[in-house]
């Protein structure tokens, strides 16, 4: 069951990617955008060929190799991970990443470009449109920044033990 747990949450996080996608095609397509917040918080409909904040569009195929090989690190990872108190909260972030990029991996593969739709406003500038996908991937890799960090045992400690 421990092996199977992951693969079962991160198909539910990517049933719930595809899922608001599908919607945002039916519903936020036809209309553009719809205003939640004023001057804050939009569901905007883009098609977007290229990676956070558009930069590299049309790259279609490098953005699904580098997810690929982004899944198969996370995987041989995740089966790697030492044992310590940070052991569920990095897993939980390697199911995150993993799931947010075979998200977006199945809109450039199926689609030829990734759905983004929620879209914010701050201080007047316009923040990038993202998606479920880039929320798990962006997450993700927070929480395993923080665990690194914290696993980290002080310089101090590993020279006493060496000693």
């Amino acid at each position: 069951m421990k092996k199977i747990l992951p693969i079962i949450y991160t198909i539910i996080f990517i049933i719930i990617d595809q899922i608001v996608k599908l919607i945002c095609l039916q519903k936020l397509k036809p209309v553009g955008s719809i205003k939640v917040i004023q001057d804050f918080f939009y569901l905007t409909y883009v098609e977007n060929t290229g990676a956070a904040f558009g930069v590299l569009q049309g790259a279609r195929w490098i953005f699904v190799m580098i997810a690929f090989i982004a899944v198969v690190v996370c995987i041989v990872y995740y089966n790697r991970l030492p044992i310590n108190k940070f052991l569920g909260l990095a897993r939980l972030s390697l199911i995150f990443i993993v799931s947010g990029a075979i998200g977006n991996m199945i809109d450039r593969l199926f689609r030829g470009y990734v759905v983004d739709m929620f879209h914010f406003i701050f201080w007047g500038k316009d923040f990038a449109v993202f998606n479920v996908a880039d929320i798990l991937v962006c997450v993700g890799t927070f929480l395993l920044a923080i665990v690194i960090i914290l696993s980290e045992e002080p310089k101090k400690d590993k020279k006493e033990k060496e000693d």
